[in-house]
């Protein structure tokens, strides 16, 4: 469940990324109720106990007999982050106070208000209107917070520290812009990005430039080379022998063209491409009940590189020429095709320049880390972890 898109991130450096390979690491046992109390970890003077990092622990994994022990060190260090850079802000006069819990408690209400218009949009034309989607989502919400170990009081007081850490880490990096010419090239890359790879750019882009990306629903016509003569050509590009494999193809390929223009005559002269699909087609996957409309693809799906080229070059309707690959020829003819529905520029400029201005003061805020720890008298206690 996604809890909330925050608009900054900058105490992001001061909590740990949990995504972690847990594969080869070591083990180890925890009593808890006996190591809740021993100290791991001093920073200036101001004790880091063990069960701050089991709290974080369980946040992120729930409750385990057994704990890894990088992915506990790897908490402690964000911990002693944290209790520095809150020490320095305290200095400063940023500290949890009525003010920030308020502040918690209404980006609580929000991120519950959220959910439930999530929820609600879900649902679509299925949604109760008797369903109460706000109690709902604060139920959802609220199990996510037990879960995590935590009451909402606690939530909240977290929360409002984080908001105090915020602040200050917000004055210490005043002053720091982004130009209009950092954003449009920042928008001419993601744009890029985001067009050639529409499946990654779902999961890694933080601002939507490409609203719905190209697709295309297309069928083809295979003419295969032998099985033989397609993994041969395969052998050499596991290899590395890419010069070797395209000599090996051009020479293989000569043995079906024949074959494969008749076709496309026949296709291009208007007879029914299903059923000349059906009666030289050589794909098992047009026979199949999953592709029996089509394959529906975007620019990155996992097809050859050649075929998707040559099929988002097409229309509606058209057909193409011979299109070569391992595999063979393929006469692929379109029958939807949509094109990227792009945003402005400057429909997502403000949103860019949020997320380029959040970038830069986290990267201040790592190099003033790295220079408060240098300065600071912190003491660790790994073997106790």
């Amino acid at each position: 469940m996604r809890l909330n898109n925050r608009k900054t991130k900058v105490f992001a450096v001061l909590i740990i990324t949990l995504a972690l390979l847990l594969s080869g690491c070591g083990l180890v046992q925890v009593n808890e109720e006996k190591d809740r109390k021993i100290v791991v970890a001093e920073v200036n003077g101001e004790d880091i106990l063990k069960g701050e990092i089991l709290d974080q622990y369980h946040a992120f994994y729930g409750e385990t007999e057994e704990y890894d022990k990088d992915i506990m060190l790897q908490i402690l260090d964000s911990l002693i982050e944290e209790r520095l850079v809150q020490q320095k802000a305290a200095a400063a006069g940023y500290v949890v106070d009525d003010e920030m819990r308020d502040k918690a408690r209404q980006d609580l209400d929000e991120t519950i208000k959220n959910y439930a218009e999530t929820l609600k949009e879900q649902a679509g034309e299925d949604a109760d209107p008797d369903t109460d989607y706000e109690l709902k989502a604060r139920e959802d919400v609220m199990e996510f917070i037990a879960a995590s170990g935590r009451t909402e009081d606690e939530y909240i007081e977290q929360m409002a520290k984080y908001f105090a850490i915020q602040a200050y880490l917000d004055e210490v990096t005043v002053g720091i812009e982004v130009d209009d010419q950092e954003v449009e090239d920042y928008y001419q890359e993601e744009l890029e990005f985001q067009t050639e790879n529409p499946s990654l750019a779902a999961y890694y882009s933080s601002v939507e430039i490409v609203k719905e990306p190209a697709s295309r629903l297309v069928k083809h016509i295979l003419i295969k080379l032998s099985d033989e003569d397609s993994q041969a050509i395969g052998e050499l590009r596991k290899e590395g022998k890419d010069d070797d494999a395209d000599s090996m193809r051009e020479e293989k390929l000569k043995s079906i063209q024949d074959k494969a223009e008749d076709v496309l005559a026949k296709a291009r002269a208007g007879e029914d491409f299903d059923k000349l699909v059906i009666k030289y087609g050589e794909d098992p996957g047009m026979e199949s009940e999953e592709y029996k409309d089509g394959y529906s693809m975007l620019r990155d799906s996992g097809m050859m590189e050649e075929f998707l080229e040559a099929s988002f070059q097409l229309q509606e309707g058209e057909i193409s020429d011979l299109v070569a690959t391992d595999y063979g020829y393929h006469i692929i003819k379109v029958y939807e095709a949509s094109e990227d529905d792009i945003a402005s520029l400057e429909d997502v400029r403000e949103e860019l320049r949020n997320l380029l201005l959040s970038q830069k003061k986290n990267e201040k805020t790592g190099e003033l880390i790295v220079q408060w720890l240098d300065e600071a008298d912190v003491k660790k206690y790994e073997k106790r972890l």
